[in-house]
């Protein structure tokens, strides 16, 4: 091989396109020190710039990564450039393709505009130099305080400058509310939102223009045009919302060089959840493990995801996050029912959930449901919730003698249907049918039951949460108990303290119910 490197280069900076290899094309490859045979100060500048990976990362083939194989071109006695793949030869399009082996994420965000580039005719080493200056290291509040400073000193250029790389934005800006702004209406439309351009144009670098896509430029640039706009109680400017990214600015949710129709959530856009997690990605992710997992993946259709539950997610993503567009059912507990009911209504257990008692007093699904995360598909977290509404009755599960809710072999909807259609407070069924259920030594039928049953059934003699008195009695004895009842007791039983009859259950002993006494006697 000739060490003609400089040659070599001058003459593939000049050559059109066809004449320099294809690629990707097959062929032999030789090592990166071949390489550097020939182009020592090539090799030398790589090694200390922000391709350095090109030759340190063992995977990588070199050299060849970009130039493609070298053994016919490293034997060539005249080095034919065709017998190499030379990128500074190729076309715009071949160079966006043999870049994007690497770069593929930056070329799409490229200014948001690769495709204008094409169209200008523009190539990726118009402005980058692969064998060039060293990345520029500097911390990021350096970066932007260079980048004021050079804005400071920039002139106007004008939308016609602009549009020589920029065709396809410019096209599609006229389609959009701010027509106005393109090269056709105005001579300074791009840069009333990108800034003056003479250091973007001179350097072709992005960071020398203002960004509307950016934290530091974005909803500061939108507002000095769109002041009126109310940027705290609806767009969050000063206050995010609890559901919103730090990182949500104006172009978030407006698309500025896209029709109306390309907005997240309008007529035909992309209508998955990966849209609603633009602003609420940690909600999104935090349905990976609960049992709405099925309806909050990324992908999943919005209709069957987070508009299933959302109603109105479209109509809210596509006016750039209007609350008001949303269906408020969060305050309105039937309405929320329904929403509920349309997945979950075939669970029997939930059919007269609606005409429950809890929701005839404001209580919704959500206030003890949360289906944001993983517990509530078991409903013990959603128990743990009742203490908050229920003090009272928590407070009794503390004392002494109690049934086991504390540790955890009890449930409230063990004895409570939480989702009935009625008051089970005066259900004589939960004050004794379902105290058999667990007790059935006292669920006869008995020829003579205690009369209780046919009025407050086991609690008018029990505490069914808790109770300082053993096996939960309303009072300290029995004695207390029963004349709470039996005032009229007959005239010989004599209740003075120390007497026999103040025991009632040494004599009734079958305090539930007797088959052979009507006085519940032994």
């Amino acid at each position: 091989m000739k060490r003609w490197p400089s040659l070599v280069l001058l003459l593939a900076a000049s050559l059109p396109a066809q004449d320099t290899a294809q690629f990707p094309r097959e062929g032999e490859r030789v090592a990166a020190a071949e390489c550097s045979r020939c182009h020592e100060r090539q090799h030398r500048q790589l090694q200390s710039r922000a391709h350095a990976a090109i030759l340190q990362v063992l995977t990588l083939p070199g050299c060849e990564t970009c130039h493609g194989p070298g053994k016919a071109h490293a034997e060539d006695a005249d080095n034919d450039p065709a017998l190499i793949t030379l990128p500074a030869a190729m076309s715009a399009g071949g160079q966006q393709r043999l870049c994007s082996q690497c770069h593929a994420d930056q070329i799409e965000r490229h200014g948001g505009d690769p495709e204008g580039f094409l169209v200008a005719g523009m190539k990726c080493l118009d402005c980058h130099t692969v064998h060039g200056r060293p990345p520029d290291r500097a911390a990021p509040e350096v970066h932007l305080q260079r980048r004021r400073d050079a804005n400071a000193r920039a002139e106007p250029v004008g939308s016609s400058e602009c549009v020589t790389c920029h065709p396809v934005r410019n096209d599609l800006l006229q389609r959009t509310p701010h027509a106005s702004l393109s090269a056709a209406n105005s001579s300074t439309g791009c840069e009333s939102c990108h800034g003056n351009g003479s250091e973007h144009a001179r350097s072709g670098e992005g960071r020398w223009i203002t960004r509307p896509d950016r934290a530091a430029d974005g909803v500061e640039t939108c507002r000095s045009c769109h002041a009126a706009v109310d940027a705290v109680a609806f767009h969050w400017k000063d206050r995010p919302g609890p559901t919103l990214t730090a990182e949500t600015r104006c172009t978030t949710c407006h698309l500025v060089h896209a029709p109306a129709q390309g907005m997240p959530g309008a007529p035909g856009s992309p209508t998955q959840n990966a849209g609603c997690a633009t602003c609420h990605a940690a909600q999104v992710r935090g349905m990976g493990d609960t049992a709405h997992r099925r309806i909050g993946g990324v992908d999943q259709a919005v209709e069957q995801g987070c508009a299933a539950c959302h109603l109105g997610a479209e109509q809210h993503a596509a006016t750039g996050g209007r609350r008001d567009a949303l269906v408020a059912w969060q305050r309105d507990g039937r309405r929320e029912a329904e929403v509920c009911l349309s997945c979950h209504g075939h669970d029997a257990k939930l059919a007269r959930a609606q005409h429950g008692d809890h929701l005839r007093h404001g209580v919704s699904c959500t206030d003890c449901h949360g289906p944001m995360h993983d517990a509530h598909r078991d409903g013990a977290a959603a128990e743990a919730r009742c203490a908050s509404c229920h003090p009272d009755v928590a407070a009794s599960f503390r004392l002494p003698n109690h049934h086991p809710v504390p540790e955890q072999r009890m449930r409230c909807s063990s004895c409570h249907d939480v989702h009935g259609d009625r008051d089970r407070r005066m259900d004589l069924d939960l004050r004794e049918a379902t105290c058999v259920r667990c007790h059935p030594r006292y669920r006869g039928p008995f020829v003579f039951p205690h009369e209780a049953s046919r009025r407050d059934g086991c609690t008018i003699c029990h505490s069914p949460h808790g109770s300082s008195n053993r096996r939960l009695l309303l009072q300290a004895n029995t004695q207390q108990n029963c004349l709470a009842c039996h005032g009229d007791f007959p005239a010989f039983h004599d209740q003075t303290s120390g007497a026999v009859f103040t025991n009632c259950v040494r004599c009734h002993t079958e305090v539930h119910g007797s088959n052979h006494s009507r006085y519940l006697l032994r």
